[in-house]
């Protein structure tokens, strides 16, 4: 069964509010709705505090993260690494992250931390002299919610004025690690590749959701006949991806490799929108699988998972300039030699880079465009046929796929 307590809150909290809290009440509610979220259980958590010496009360609206109550989703998403590196990335890779930008005068709204949620406590046990995931491993964050904040519909995507705040955000968090990269070396080493290891994943399931997953590509691609003309160019990514996993993909060229999100699709990152609906922020969430590769790879996936395909069409030149022109303005904070990011070396890299992440960006479009309603088990009942079973694709898969595949022969990486 799914937890719905955190135990010993108030000492979490005492990471971000000081040893000056007292937790006076708490009370929780499962937020995470079946078929639409996996790798975690998302809790509401509402707390109301004191502060011991002044005796002021408040109230706190938080969400907190915990690991999946199924085994078998423990397992896909390799829980006692991945909740180690989501925790290890808010409590020692940010904050050093920060601490660069302190030192060199970047405006505080400028801040990395700015990009994500708040993060108020993380854990990976109650028992401080244990560093091994256990039922107690949990983040606490503010309600992002609250704030106006929405996750976009999977099956839509984004639009124009998201994706340009988006891209601007992205860049921002890419830039900021290689900076520390190339001024603090070491530094880089303890606090930032530690978020980065490897991980397992899909390959620990029964085989036929892996299976299920590859074949979902082709099986959708013969269906459509504006694909036609591509069937062979998509069956060689089908075989090279299967062949060689994105997963296990070789260092990056640098200067290009940072702390890649490696899963920057639409539900890992919320908007807030202004009453005309024009996008003004953004939150990228989950930094559960955070990996150091190239930041195309970023770059590429959420491009073509995530944003409305006649917008990525129409916008796609204008899309890379804004995350290259952010992208050097960041680097600029810290008085860099910017000659090794120029625009010539920016594309010969994402030219590079993008083909070798074309299966990762075909294979996500089947849990992005599963049909909604077709999965109602909790992730608590999760069972493989979940993923696995044929009725979860219909048209929005078919139509995705096609608009992806022709906006990337548009590209030329087919």
């Amino acid at each position: 069964m799914a937890k719905s307590k955190v135990n010993n809150v108030g000492e979490l909290l005492t990471q971000s509010l000081g040893e000056d809290v007292e937790v006076l009440e708490e009370e929780t509610a499962v937020l995470t709705a079946p078929g639409e979220h996996y790798g975690s259980v998302m809790l509401a958590l509402n707390v109301k505090i004191k502060r011991k010496k002044s005796g002021l009360k408040g109230d706190l609206h938080l969400v907190a993260k915990l690991i999946p109550a199924n085994e078998m989703l423990r397992l896909a998403f390799d829980i006692p690494v991945t909740f180690k590196k989501e925790v290890f990335a808010y409590k020692h890779t940010i904050p050093e992250l920060v601490a660069l930008q302190k030192e060199h005068r970047v405006p505080e709204e400028q801040f990395i931390d700015n990009l994500l949620p708040k993060c108020f406590g993380a854990r990976v046990s109650v028992d401080e002299n244990k560093n091994i995931v256990d039922e107690d491993a949990v983040l606490i964050f503010e309600n992002l919610k609250l704030q106006g904040f929405i996750t976009e519909d999977r099956l839509k995507g984004f639009d124009l004025s998201a994706t340009r705040v988006i891209l601007q955000d992205l860049a921002r968090y890419h830039a900021v690690p290689i900076a520390l990269k190339l001024l603090k070396p070491h530094a880089f080493k303890e606090k930032v590749l530690p978020a980065t290891v490897s991980n397992k994943g899909l390959e620990q399931l029964p085989p036929e959701v892996g299976t299920t997953f590859h074949n979902a590509i082709m099986e959708g691609a013969r269906e459509m006949p504006e694909l036609q003309p591509y069937l062979q160019q998509i069956q060689k990514i089908v075989d090279d991806g299967a062949a060689n996993p994105f997963v296990n993909r070789s260092n990056p060229n640098e200067p290009w490799g940072t702390m890649c999100h490696a899963d920057f699709w639409v539900s890992n990152t919320m908007i807030q929108k202004d009453q005309t609906g024009r996008t003004v922020k953004n939150k990228i969430v989950d930094l559960q699988l955070l990996r150091y590769w190239s930041c195309c790879c970023d770059l590429v996936f959420f491009l073509f998972t995530s944003v409305i395909n006649t917008i990525l069409d129409e916008h796609f030149d204008d899309f890379l300039r804004l995350y290259h022109e952010t992208f050097l303005k960041t680097l600029a904070d810290f008085r860099l030699d910017l000659a090794p990011f120029s625009w010539e070396n920016f594309l010969e890299e994402l030219n590079e880079v993008a083909p070798t992440e074309l299966y990762h960006v075909l294979i996500m479009l089947k849990p992005i465009c599963t049909e909604k309603g077709k999965v109602t088990n909790s992730s608590e009942e999760f069972q493989d046929s979940d993923w696995s079973r044929k009725d979860l694709l219909g048209p929005n898969h078919r139509r995705k796929l096609k608009d992806t595949v022709l906006s990337i022969q548009k590209r030329g990486w087919l």
